[in-house]
């Protein structure tokens, strides 16, 4: 993975010493009209550098977070297209990708990538590639350059068809108990995490953490997990206020409130 070295973050904060110092030297030479030119030169390099972190710094990050939090898949190249971007003469490429997640399941998604010169067609059209999957938002995808033991040992561990499904009837058995005796409250949403499936097409397997909200209790903090209709995802997001209910003895145990 191309990452930002010693020489990038130099250069960076260089460049703001840099900026900062011609600014001081206008002031204090410039006059009033030193005013207008200092932040003149403070909006413009604000501008460019607002730019080079939305093109470079902020993949880079985003890259770097989800090769230790996104989950194992792969990928085929489809296309591969020039960005324009190039840094230390290394060009910056944005592929489109056919991914398809531990569970089989395929659909396309884009990242962008940079390319060493020393090797300037390590990614071309119908190459299959490891990818780190964000588990917020599976649309959100990187090259996975870990080659680690600990990635191996994540796609080893993934859950197949087969525990999925054991898993999945023993949580609905769970969750039927607590739905029929539990007691209903409000709910915040608080977060929202893909746990890397999809069951009958596109609902995916979610788990959702809670700020639960009783009428006559203080709130609490529980998670649920279940299967979310893919027209209904919107309603599940950070945020917004759902119903529940929750097992009055263990009120770590929430289930959501279909009825």
């Amino acid at each position: 993975m191309m990452k930002m070295n010693a020489g990038i973050w130099i250069g960076i904060i260089g460049g703001i010493i840099g900026l900062l110092t011609a600014i001081v030297v206008v002031l204090l030479t410039g006059g009033k009209t030193g005013i207008y030119i200092s932040l003149a030169m403070l909006l413009f390099f604000a501008g460019i550098f607002y730019l080079f972190y939305r093109l470079i710094f902020k993949p880079m990050l985003h890259a770097a977070r989800l090769q230790k939090t996104g989950f194992t898949g792969k990928a085929k190249i489809l296309e591969l297209r020039d960005t324009g971007v190039t840094i230390n003469n290394n060009p910056q490429v944005k592929l489109v990708l056919e991914v398809k997640n531990s569970f089989g399941q395929k659909y396309n998604a884009q990242c962008r990538v940079l390319v060493s010169r020393l090797h300037p067609r390590a990614y071309q059209p119908g190459m299959e590639v490891p990818v780190k999957i964000d588990p917020k938002n599976e649309k959100n995808v990187v090259i996975d350059f870990s080659g680690s033991a600990a990635s191996s040992q994540q796609l080893s561990s993934a859950l197949n068809t087969d525990t999925l499904k054991a898993e999945l009837e023993k949580l609905q058995e769970e969750n039927n108990a607590i739905a029929a005796s539990g007691r209903p409250a409000r709910a915040i949403v608080k977060k929202y995490t893909w746990l890397g499936a999809y069951v009958n097409g596109n609902n995916p397997y979610v788990e959702l953490e809670l700020e639960v909200l009783p009428e006559n209790s203080p709130s609490f903090s529980g998670k649920a997990r279940g299967v979310m209709a893919e027209a209904s995802l919107q309603k599940y997001q950070p945020g917004q206020e759902i119903f529940v209910k929750y097992d009055f003895y263990h009120n770590s145990r929430v289930v959501l409130d279909h009825s």
